[in-house]
């Protein structure tokens, strides 16, 4: 099992940003991974128990690549 958190400068910012991913978590599929996708605070917090090490590189690049575009569409604003 694998964790990541990642900390936002503020709880509002975080929130848009799970938002923003929460729709792509609810409908993609993965067969080979679990993952808890979690708010607390101003934290995104990522627990995937996956197959094998290639499921597990898959999930967390997915999820982290959401990320980063939500961080970025934030910043536009």
């Amino acid at each position: 099992m694998g964790r990541i958190v990642i900390e936002f400068p503020s709880k509002e910012v975080a929130e848009v940003v799970y938002k923003a991913v929460l729709y792509e978590h609810l409908s993609v599929p993965y067969r080979r991974s679990e993952i808890e996708f979690l708010l607390d605070d101003n934290r995104i917090i990522l627990e995937i128990k996956a197959t094998d090490s290639s499921a597990m590189r898959g999930t967390v690049n997915s999820y982290l690549r959401w990320i980063k575009v939500a961080m970025d569409a934030v910043e536009v604003e």
